[in-house]
């Protein structure tokens, strides 16, 4: 049955004036505490640029922590913070249940454990190698009326010695820096890093892994999907098919994630200045649940996952789907303005739906008059499991 839990309401009205009063503070600025001067603004665009620029692909330099650089770690926490922050909200509420002890792995200033809390988590811990981003994240928390245990903790030198299990354990936008591909062993260190996180999950506790939507980032992402599942560890999201991804079978084809997002002025103005061509969270993410439970139990029909945009076509625009039983496109020829009609017309990406009475040839599915289609799981919600 549909899960119908609410993604909570991102308050960023509240939170980005408080971030660029930690900003001001934390530069020993005077000033206004909800908003730049144009000096400021300035010195934040060229920040984020140069935060852009260590993000490119092939870039990443390990042992190099950018949040040393007072600089870099202000403008991340006034533009990539509230871009994690956001894609966190989104992506943890696809979790069946809300997770109530929480591990935010190198955190940095802790957008994504801040997510956890905005969710219900009743204990967020925040481990990071920098003590300057875990304190910025504490006072983030501290003047939301959060609670956060901060540990300082370099993951590529010591082992994890932190007591309990955990409901959910979150790794945003690290493994990349963690385990930089041009390192002779990065996938078997990084497999046994990620075997460590899982068997620290509760019974039903969740490993949430996102990175950015590069294609050198999607892929690791969907090489560690295809090893898991061949591990037998089950996947919560964002894959319904249990075989090998279609994607890593053919070159240079991503699956990422992309949810819309209603940019506030300040994120509107820093892309502007700074040529940044991105109107939605786009991600690659993997959710794995505890490797000893089951797979989710979806109802016994056929779902998939919407994994492009509308594609145009000769006669009508298309969709590619990944679902239970592999990748297929979906194709409408309804002329006439019925429900399925404009069902058709509004799917997005990331979508989980489910599709009726379809002409089938070929891996295609095409819609007519007869044809149903029904959205399962809307973006951002858990999948439609039942017993």
């Amino acid at each position: 049955m549909k899960n119908n839990k609410r993604i909570p309401p991102d308050d960023l009205d509240e939170i980005i004036p408080m971030l660029i009063s930690i900003w001001r503070r934390f530069h020993k600025l005077p000033g206004p505490e909800d908003r730049l001067q144009t000096r400021e603004f300035r010195s934040v665009v060229a920040a984020v640029i140069a935060l852009q620029e260590r993000h490119g692909a092939g870039n990443v330099v390990k042992e190099y922590d950018y949040f040393d650089d007072r600089e870099l770690v202000g403008a991340y926490l006034l533009y990539d913070w509230i871009l994690h922050y956001m894609q966190g909200l989104s992506l943890i509420n696809e979790l069946p249940t809300t997770p109530k002890r929480v591990l935010d792995v190198c955190s940095g200033p802790g957008a994504f454990g801040f997510a956890a809390m905005r969710h219900g988590a009743e204990e967020v811990i925040a481990l990071d190698r920098n003590r300057l981003a875990l304190d910025l994240a504490g006072e983030a928390f501290g003047r939301y009326g959060y609670t956060l245990t901060a540990r300082k903790w370099n993951a590529q030198r010591r082992s994890l010695d932190i007591e309990g299990k955990f409901d959910l354990i979150i790794v945003g936008h690290a493994l990349e820096e963690l385990f930089p591909s041009d390192e002779k062993g990065w996938q078997e260190e990084q497999y046994r890093f990620l075997n460590d996180l899982l068997s620290r999950l509760t019974d039903n506790g969740y490993l949430l892994l996102v990175e950015n939507s590069q294609l050198s980032s999607n892929q690791r992402i969907l090489v560690l999907r295809d090893h898991y599942v061949k591990e037998g560890v089950p996947v919560q999201a964002p894959c319904v098919w249990r075989g090998e991804c279609p994607a890593l079978k053919a070159k240079k084809s991503p699956c990422y994630a992309q949810r819309e997002f209603e940019r506030p002025y300040l994120i509107r103005e820093i892309q502007r200045a700074a040529r940044i061509k991105q109107s939605s969270l786009k991600m690659s993410y993997l959710i794995l649940r505890n490797p000893q439970a089951a797979w989710p139990k979806l109802p016994e029909r056929p779902m998939y996952r919407v994994i492009s945009p509308a594609v145009q076509g000769i006669d009508s625009d298309r969709y590619y789907l990944c679902g239970t039983n592999g990748k297929k496109m979906l194709e409408s020829k309804i002329t006439d303005d019925t429900k399925t009609a404009r069902a058709f017309g509004y799917l997005k990406r990331g979508e989980l739906i489910a599709v009726d009475n379809v002409q089938k040839d070929e891996g295609r599915f095409v819609l007519t008059k007869d044809s149903i289609l029904t959205v399962e799981a809307a973006l951002g919600k858990p999948l439609p499991e039942v017993g």
